[in-house]
């Protein structure tokens, strides 16, 4: 029995692409800025192409590949997330997150500490090497 395959003599279809967005719509979709995302298309850190009239159109695979997607839940950054519940309430973490996010805190705190006592010794370093400050500007007779 030689049957031919039914499909054998239909065309083709192409598969449909990602969808293509303007450089406006994924400052929406995606964390970045529209300065940060013109300079990596200008570098070529993200290729797209350029309609007729000049617009650049992005590949939406491009841009997942870079960059991270926003939440599509959109709030305020002064107003907390509703649907993650704050440590506050009905989660509690227990005492031992509680001593690793303390000890981070404090290393940071001693990192910092040592940070700024090292710049303070820098800056006097400079002010010795400076030269005196004259005791009195000598004053000129003409201002010219």
């Amino acid at each position: 029995m030689n049957r031919s395959d039914p499909n054998q003599n239909r065309p083709i279809k192409q598969v449909d692409q990602m969808p293509k967005l303007s450089p406006r719509e994924a400052v929406k979709a995606y964390h970045v800025s529209r300065a940060t995302l013109m300079k990596a298309l200008s570098n070529g850190t993200i290729s797209a192409e350029k309609t007729d009239a000049g617009h650049w159109r992005i590949d939406t695979a491009e841009l997942a590949r870079v960059y991270e997607p926003r939440p599509s839940s959109r709030t305020k950054p002064d107003q907390p997330n509703r649907t993650e519940t704050p440590l506050g309430h009905n989660a509690k973490p227990d005492d031992q997150e509680l001593a690793i996010r303390l000890a981070r805190a404090e290393a940071a705190l001693d990192a910092e500490r040592e940070k700024t006592a090292m710049l303070e010794r820098h800056l006097d370093d400079v002010r010795r090497m400076l030269p005196p400050p004259d005791a009195k500007p000598r004053r000129r007779w003409w201002q010219w």
